[in-house]
This record gives C-alpha cells, sequence and structure tokens, in this order.
C-alpha cells in the first residue's frame, strides 16, 4: 500500500474495521474514492469488490462527490405517514429532479436517509447535515431559497 491514503488507513484500522477506515476516507475526500476502496481493499487483504459490496450497504457513505447542497429525507415509517410524500413531490418539483438524483447543475442533490431519530416531529430533513423537522410542502422553497443556513427559517 503506497497510495495517498496508507497513514489514514493505518492509523484508523487501528481503532476500527473496514467502516471506520471508509468514513475516515470520506471526512477526508468528502466521498470514498475509488483509490480509497481499493487501499482499504490492500489493508484488509480483501478485493476492492468485497470492500465496495460491504461499503454500498450503508447509506452514510457517498460514492462520489457531493453536490454543494446535500438534502436527505427519513425513509422511517412516521415520517411517510406524517406527510413525507407530499415533501418528495414537493422537493422534486422544486429542484426538477427525482430522489436520488443530482441537478445538472451539481448544486442540489436529493435522497433518503435512514431514520434520524426525531419522529415526534416527522417529516425530518437534512440539508447538509442540518436536521430540519416538522416539514410540509409550503416549507420547501424558503428551505432551499435558504439553504439550510439559518437558524431560524421557518415562519
Amino acid at each position: 500500500m503506497s497510495g495517498k491514503y496508507k497513514s489514514l488507513i493505518e492509523n484508523t484500522k487501528k481503532e476500527g474495521g473496514i467502516f471506520d477506515v471508509l468514513l475516515a476516507i470520506q471526512k477526508e475526500s468528502n466521498y470514498v474514492t475509488k483509490a480509497g476502496i481499493v487501499e482499504t481493499a490492500e489493508a484488509f487483504g480483501m478485493s476492492p469488490a468485497h470492500v465496495y459490496d460491504a461499503a454500498s450497504f450503508y447509506s452514510m457513505l457517498r460514492f462520489e462527490p457531493p453536490s454543494l447542497t446535500e438534502i436527505l429525507i427519513c425513509r422511517g415509517a412516521p415520517c411517510h405517514v406524517a406527510g413525507a410524500v407530499e415533501v418528495i413531490a414537493a422537493i422534486e418539483k422544486e429542484l426538477g429532479i427525482k430522489i436520488g438524483e443530482k441537478t445538472e447543475d451539481g448544486k442540489y442533490s436529493f435522497d433518503y436517509t435512514e431514520c434520524l431519530g426525531q419522529c415526534q416531529a416527522a417529516p425530518t430533513v437534512l440539508v447538509n447535515g442540518k436536521l430540519y423537522t416538522d416539514i410540509t410542502p409550503k416549507d420547501i422553497p424558503v428551505l432551499l431559497e435558504k439553504g439550510g443556513t439559518e437558524e431560524s427559517w421557518k415562519s
């Protein structure tokens, strides 16, 4: 192993497993790179296909550069019951993309995430890692305009 992730992998490997290494690579590069997968595979004595197969199970790992604004909506049942379907439709309409896609200009991406643990305030959305609760379709234009940058964005 001689690539750019060598010391990162060796240091992380001491304290954890493959998942910890991939999270560290993502933290450093903003996504899990092909080189990172190859070097992780070498460090753990596995094939890159096995590392990717294991890693692709986790929705929090990205395998391509993120957009400027990453929007994630909880896919849990409480969010679904509380109106996530309508929120998804509003986001898709506003951005002109479907869930799981990125806008052509790379400014926005929209996808599901696993439960965010805020079932009492469903539906919930993460915008660049910031949690927003009790989201309704009418909130979407303001949320996207603010880009998840303001503490108090809901009127």
